[in-house]
């Protein structure tokens, strides 16, 4: 969920649709079975989800809603779809000039941290905080090579210089008569951050996992709004593409008390069965308000955003409520230098929990590359491998601030020019 301009009222609510989910036991006969009680022939249906995108009428959403009450019913949930956005507005306080304050590494999960970060004309300031380029004479021997992100949001811009050659290795759009062309900028901004290349055709280097290769889900439209029965397509086709990580920048608001959709819940759950790691947006309502959806799903690894100064941003939501509604771990996402399409200038900055979830992404998929690790085990090893910011209180940040592993080693800092942080 990204903070700046939007033109555009997004719908928000249920969109009329449900998304039924059956056991995991029962198969494509239960989901053809679910079909016929909806009267939707052609409803939409989600394999490795083992769940069905419905339009029913309200005799037949009466049966399948009987059909949970059932205990030899298959059918878990019938949940209505709702509409998802990456809530956009521009926040002008939350921008500044930070400048470098450099660290020495001296091993595993031991960082004297800086007090302030910025950008430099070497890096953002995002990759310095999470220590995929520490500003000295070494880089984390670690580039999520041999691992893919899914970045599910508005596309990307495919003619972007940076993402030539080779990193993108399949795309699909889940928004009617849109391409995965990004019309927005969202998109290419998240996938940007999350594995963006070492050496971009200008200026300095955002991208945290350079080695890992990208596939791009698009389901949100170039507006920047979706459904959430559009993100399950889309969470579908990552795990049969085989994603190591799953970032979804993406959600929809929660009140207090308000518990996780079951249907986001066992996506998640089937996604780290297979291997795959699902880390999402805790929310822009403000530190106020609770994580937001798909983020409260225990299943799904929430991120909070983090200021230059490792302060937890003011509009990043808490860990409010329980069973699952959790702050996981915290990244970097305020004034975040990323790629943009090149009709919006290529280059651009970008505030919001949406900033954040990338860096986690990418920090995820180089601890893969580095432990092997998938799922559960590396949804563990993120959270395990996170610099501490106590005293900020759990509920904001989670288990800390994500964290690239490094050599045990101490080197020499290098000079680095500031460059002033520009909108």
């Amino acid at each position: 969920m990204s903070l700046e301009e939007s033109t555009e009222e997004l719908p928000t609510g249920p969109t009329g649709r449900y998304i039924v989910t059956v056991a995991g036991h029962a198969g494509s006969a239960a989901l053809q079975q679910v079909a016929e009680a909806s009267g939707d022939s052609d409803c939409e249906v989600l394999d490795h989800l083992n769940m069905a995108i419905v339009e029913a009428d309200e005799a037949h959403l009466a049966l399948l809603r009987s059909a949970v009450e059932d205990p030899s019913s298959p059918v878990i949930a019938v949940e209505p779809e709702e509409y998802v956005t990456i809530m956009d507005h521009v926040d002008a306080a939350q921008r500044s000039t930070a400048t470098v304050n450099p660290f020495v590494t001296i091993g595993d999960g031991d960082v004297e941290a800086a007090a302030t970060y910025g950008d430099t004309s070497t890096a953002s300031w995002g990759l310095y905080a999470v220590r995929a380029m520490p500003p000295v004479l070494h880089t984390a021997p670690w580039s999520g090579q041999g691992t893919t992100i899914a970045v599910l949001d508005t596309g990307i811009d495919l003619q972007h210089p940076d993402f030539q050659g080779g990193r993108i290795v399949d795309t699909r759009s889940f928004i009617p008569n849109q391409t995965v062309q990004d019309g927005h900028s969202h998109g290419t901004h998240c996938a940007g951050t999350a594995a963006g290349p070492r050496v971009p055709t200008q200026g300095r280097r955002y991208g945290v996992a350079h080695g890992a290769k990208l596939l791009i889900g698009k389901v949100l439209a170039d507006s920047g709004g979706g459904t959430s029965g559009q993100v399950l397509a889309g969470i579908n086709w990552a795990i049969d593409k085989k994603a190591t990580v799953i970032s979804m920048s993406l959600g929809s608001s929660v009140q207090p008390g308000q518990l996780p959709h079951t249907y986001y819940e066992e996506a998640a759950l089937r996604a780290l069965n297979n291997n795959v790691l699902i880390v999402a947006a805790a929310g822009n309502s403000g530190n106020g308000k609770p994580v937001g959806s798909p983020a409260n799903a225990p299943s799904v690894l929430s991120v909070a955003a983090l200021d230059q100064s490792l302060n937890v941003a003011s509009f990043s939501c808490f860990g409010l409520n329980g069973a699952g509604g959790e702050v996981n771990v915290a990244a970097p996402g305020v004034q975040v230098y990323s790629a943009v399409p090149t009709n919006k200038g290529s280059y651009g900055f970008k505030t919001g929990t949406s900033m954040a979830t990338p860096h986690a992404a990418g920090v995820a998929a180089m601890l893969a590359q580095k432990t092997g690790k998938r799922g559960l085990a590396l949804w563990n090893e993120l959270m395990l491998t996170t610099q501490s910011l106590s005293p900020l209180p759990p509920m904001a940040v989670g288990y800390g601030n994500v964290q690239v592993p490094v050599s045990r080693m101490v080197l020499q800092p290098i000079p680095i020019q500031p460059v002033p942080i520009r909108p």
